[in-house]
């Protein structure tokens, strides 16, 4: 197996507390040390795994994610804690609340230990403007974390944490994941509830996942999807053998060398076409458009109620994007997202003789941040965004070396033994590939992902 598959249950029961206190040294320490942590939650995980022990005691029955401490992105409202969106903007007082996606991992024995740092309200993809600064990629330090989901990817990456949650409009779930070397999970467009969740572009929000462990992911995904699933009413099946269209990614230049490979050596058992080549292509020219004037519309609407007095509090990158989208009236915006919805209609029909399909993650590689030029946000989406425009679910899995979930030591996961120790080469950067399914059929598309 190419990727860590663990016994996630493994914190259950009597001494969860006990053993929740390394996790919460490691939030104060390396999570700090990476510039990854905006608020520790000791006190509400301590006090939720002291319910743990006592459902032990009582001889109750061992809940999903029983003791798991998960990191959660820090635009998504937990009560008691402030929302700080990475950003020196004021946005409303502290939430009474708690999101859903949050309540319902808890609800499922998982335990809250940290806020994550991101991208200023979530809107970049490299990661590079926060007003806490930038989070610190435990793979180097050079490296680019990308985002926006930086800090929660970052927990993940070093050990941290198990599990955490992040948000993805164009990729800021799977892109930081591919950067520090660990799986990304984009669910189904609407599947998973974004209430208390501040939105970048609500026509394409997603809430998404970042694990080292498949099997812990997929259980994640069904406790935030509610009712234990997140498919279409359980009814998808397997294909015996499934079809899986290499279209974008036979057509990617050399830098995606590693990932044909990797599609050679791992799905060999699997009919692989490129047949729908010329329709992919068409579909993301469609969407590029598309995917610019709504998402420009709705983040300026978003923020105007704080451009006049709140204006220069925002980092000046971020605060630019935001304005771009000024000079877009309602009638433009209306216009694309009836286009919106004719193109998801009409693009589900590729899945009518194809069950995935397997892209490049990025264009190019993985970048250190003094690399970093005017085309490096738009390499970073290319293959990510057109999945969050159409609402299909994406996972993005790592194949070369990567982080071993230590700080400052590498593994292998993709291509040898998860796991198995390995020299780290300074100057390599992780490399992953990206699989897509059918809309509403997530734990179908997580069941293909374990078998690598």
């Amino acid at each position: 197996m190419g990727i860590v598959n663990e016994n996630h249950g493994a914190h259950f029961g009597h001494g969860a507390v006990e053993r929740l206190e390394g996790t919460l040294e490691a939030v104060e320490g390396i999570g700090r040390d990476l510039n990854a942590v905006t608020s520790a939650m000791a006190d509400r995980a301590r006090t939720l795994a002291r319910k743990s022990e006592a459902r032990a005691a009582a001889g109750e029955s061992e809940r999903s994610l029983e003791g798991i401490p998960f990191a959660i992105k820090d635009v998504i409202d937990v009560a008691g804690f402030p929302t700080t969106m990475g950003s020196k903007v004021s946005s409303g007082p502290d939430p009474s609340t708690t999101a859903p996606v949050v309540d319902r991992l808890e609800r499922a024995g998982a335990l809250p230990v940290a806020k994550t740092n991101c991208q200023e309200y979530s809107y970049g993809i490299l990661g590079d403007e926060s007003a806490f600064g930038r989070v610190v990629n435990p793979i180097g330090p050079a490296l680019c974390t990308a985002g926006s989901s930086s800090g929660s990817a970052a927990l993940v990456a070093a050990g941290v944490v198990p599990l955490a949650v992040g948000t993805d409009t164009a990729g800021s779930v799977r892109i930081p994941a591919v950067c520090q070397g660990i799986i990304g999970f984009k669910p189904t467009f609407g599947v998973v509830p974004t209430e208390g969740v501040f939105p970048l572009s609500p026509s394409f929000d997603t809430v998404g996942l970042f694990a080292r462990d498949i099997s812990l992911l997929t259980s994640a995904f069904a406790a935030i999807s509610g009712n234990g699933r997140g498919d279409s009413g359980g009814k998808a099946v397997q294909a015996e053998t499934p079809t899986v269209d290499t279209s974008l990614l036979t057509t990617a230049d050399e830098s995606a060398d590693g990932a044909r490979a990797w599609t050679e050596q791992h799905l060999g058992d699997v009919r692989t076409t490129s047949a729908k080549s010329e329709e992919l292509v068409e579909i993301i020219e469609r969407l590029v458009g598309i995917y610019d004037i709504v998402r420009r519309y709705e983040a300026y609407v978003l923020h105007s109620q704080f451009a006049d007095e709140q204006g220069e509090a925002y980092q000046p990158g971020v605060w630019a994007k935001i304005m771009s989208g000024q000079t877009i009236t309602e009638g433009e915006y209306r216009e694309q997202v009836a286009a919106l919805e004719e193109l998801r209609a009409e693009a589900v029909a590729i899945f009518d003789d194809v069950d995935y399909i397997v892209t490049p993650a990025i264009e190019g590689e993985a970048i250190r941040w003094d690399e970093i030029g005017q085309e490096s946000a738009a390499k970073f989406m290319r293959y990510a965004m057109p999945f969050n425009v159409l609402g299909w679910p994406a996972a993005t899995l790592p194949i070369g070396p990567v982080h071993d979930g230590s700080w400052g030591s590498g593994s292998s996961i993709g291509g040898s033994k998860a796991g198995a120790e390995s020299e780290a080469d300074p100057d390599s950067r992780p490399e992953s590939v990206q699989i897509v399914g059918r809309p509403h059929s997530d734990e179908m598309l997580l069941e293909f992902v374990a078998g690598f």
